[in-house]
């Protein structure tokens, strides 16, 4: 009984949810609803696409602070690093995906974690992904405190219907993916002007926040060679570190691109 009235407040929830299925009022529901399994501080609905911008469905943030410019960043080439629109572009299926799943090694050790991701989303991320017309669909859960096992347990409880919510949403509102073609290869091909292949591949992996170790695997080469990249592409774009490295992405998306 105990455990019944418990999960009280989840029922009486899913009959606003699934009523507000089709309509505007859809994502907060859910994600209102969500919110009673665990601790959210912000939510974002997105569909991504590869070699796309990301199309921005709704955004929701509970801490209390103004997030506008960095949802501005994110759209303006951000996302970019975002392993969730990696694993989305790289092909996902459908499910709960946890951050620590889908991040490079050292993500936490990256300039784009330090400087952006943790300010802005926190230190747990969680996403619902969802397969849909060649793109996927990421509802976003962010927190600045660590979530339990039994907490994210939770939501595996709730994931099938989550998703079918999600899937039906969608196809009563006909929403498409974004058309803008071509920003990623865009993006990526000024910013590593000048570099070699393989310099440039190491480049992008590094900002993503994978190690040296993990860049070799990942390229089939030594660990050494991965080094010899690195000092030949910080030298070519006049870069001494990981954060200007960084700091040189920003100001180049700056530059070139236009938030959403």
């Amino acid at each position: 009984m105990d455990a019944l009235l418990k999960e009280l407040p989840i029922h009486q929830r899913l009959a606003g949810v699934f009523a507000a299925i089709g309509t505007d009022a859809f994502w907060r529901g859910l994600v209102d609803t969500l919110r009673l399994l665990l601790p959210v501080d912000n939510a974002l609905v997105v569909l991504m696409q590869r070699e796309r911008a990301p199309l921005l469905l709704a955004d929701f943030d509970f801490s209390g602070r103004d997030e506008g410019d960095e949802l501005n960043d994110y759209g303006a080439g951000m996302y970019l690093l975002d392993p969730f629109h990696q694993a989305a572009c790289a092909g996902i299926a459908d499910g709960v995906h946890w951050l620590e799943t889908l991040a490079p090694d050292q993500f936490r050790q990256s300039e784009y974690y330090l400087s952006y991701f943790q300010r802005v989303v926190g230190c747990e991320e969680v996403q619902f992904m969802l397969n849909h017309q060649g793109a996927v669909l990421g509802l976003s859960l962010g927190s600045h405190s660590p979530w339990s096992a039994e907490q994210c347990g939770a939501l595996l409880c709730v994931r099938d219907w989550v998703l079918a919510a999600m899937r039906r949403h969608l196809q009563l509102q006909g929403i498409e993916a974004p058309a803008a073609e071509g920003l990623l290869a865009a993006r990526v091909e000024h910013f590593t002007a000048g570099l070699s292949e393989r310099e440039s591949e190491t480049a992008r992996l590094i900002l993503q926040g994978f190690s040296s170790k993990a860049i070799a695997q990942r390229l089939g080469i030594s660990p050494e060679t991965v080094k010899v990249h690195r000092r030949n592409l910080y030298h070519k774009l006049n870069v001494a570190s990981h954060a200007e490295l960084f700091a040189l992405f920003l100001q180049q998306g700056e530059q070139d691109f236009k938030p959403l």
